[in-house]
C-alpha cells in the first residue's frame, strides 16, 4: 500500500496501467489482490474493471460461480504499451526535475571551494545526486558504504569505499545520502575527519516531515 508520507499521487490512467500490467501477468488474479498490489480499494479497483471492460482493454472468462479469468484483449495491451512509454517519458522528465533540485540543494549549502566532493550512501537519491554533482563539474572522488560487506563491490561504475579512507582523500565535503541513520552517521564523521572537511545532510529530502534541517558544519584540525 501506498506510504502516508508519498507525495506521488497516481492519475485515473496510470491506475488503469497498473490494473492492466497485473492482469497481464497473471489472468487469475482477484480484485482484492489488484487492490493491494496497485494501492487501491476494492471498490475502485470494481469501478476500474467495469471501465476497462467497456472500453474492450480486458475481457474475462467464467470458470465457475466463483473463479473469473481476465485477459487484456489486443486493444487492451495496446493502450498498456502506450501508456508504458508515455510512463517512461514522463519518468525520465521527473529525474532531470529532480537532478536539477538535488544539485541546488546541495550547491546552496556549499562554500566557494566545493568541487572535490565524496557521496555517503547508496540507492535511488544517492544516484541522483552522483548525476546531479556531475553535471555540475563536481569531482566525485569516492562514494563511501556504511555496510562492511558491500565495501569493495561496484556501484554506478564506482567501486564502494569506506570511510575511514575519508580523511586520506582530503575532499572538500562529504554528502550524506542516506534513507536513514544520518545521525549516527554525521557523528561518527565529525570525529573521523580531522581536516577541514563540509559535511552536507540532506535529511530534508529523505526522511519524513520529523527530520532535522540540513546543515553544513566546517571541521577543523584539532
Amino acid at each position: 500500500m501506498k506510504d502516508p508520507y508519498d507525495l506521488y499521487l497516481p492519475a485515473p490512467k496510470l491506475n488503469q496501467f497498473h490494473i492492466l500490467r497485473q492482469i497481464a501477468t497473471n489472468p487469475n488474479i482477484t480484485q482484492a489482490e489488484l487492490g493491494e498490489r496497485c494501492a487501491l480499494s476494492v471498490a475502485m479497483v470494481n469501478n476500474y474493471m467495469k471501465e476497462l471492460l467497456n472500453q474492450g482493454l480486458i475481457e474475462y472468462r467464467r470458470k465457475n460461480s466463483k473463479c473469473i479469468s481476465y485477459y487484456l484483449t489486443i486493444s487492451g495491451r495496446e493502450a498498456a504499451d502506450a501508456t508504458q512509454c508515455a510512463l517512461m517519458q514522463e519518468l525520465a522528465r521527473l529525474f532531470e526535475i529532480g537532478k536539477e533540485q538535488v544539485r541546488d540543494f546541495i550547491l546552496s549549502r556549499a562554500n566557494d571551494e566545493f568541487r572535490r566532493v565524496v557521496l555517503y550512501g547508496r540507492g535511488p537519491l544517492a544516484e541522483i545526486a552522483l548525476h546531479a554533482l556531475e553535471s555540475a563539474k563536481v569531482n566525485i572522488l569516492g562514494v563511501c558504504c556504511d555496510d562492511p560487506a558491500e565495501i569493495g563491490r561496484e556501484w554506478c561504475g564506482r567501486h564502494l569505499m569506506d570511510p575511514a579512507d575519508i580523511p586520506y582523500l582530503a575532499p572538500d565535503a562529504v554528502v550524506i545520502v542516506l534513507p536513514q541513520g544520518t545521525d549516527y552517521v554525521y557523528a561518527d564523521l565529525t570525529h573521523r575527519c580531522q581536516r577541514g572537511i563540509d559535511l552536507i545532510r540532506l535529511d530534508s529530502w529523505t526522511t519524513k516531515p520529523a527530520a532535522i534541517e540540513p546543515k553544513i558544519v566546517h571541521l577543523t584540525l584539532h
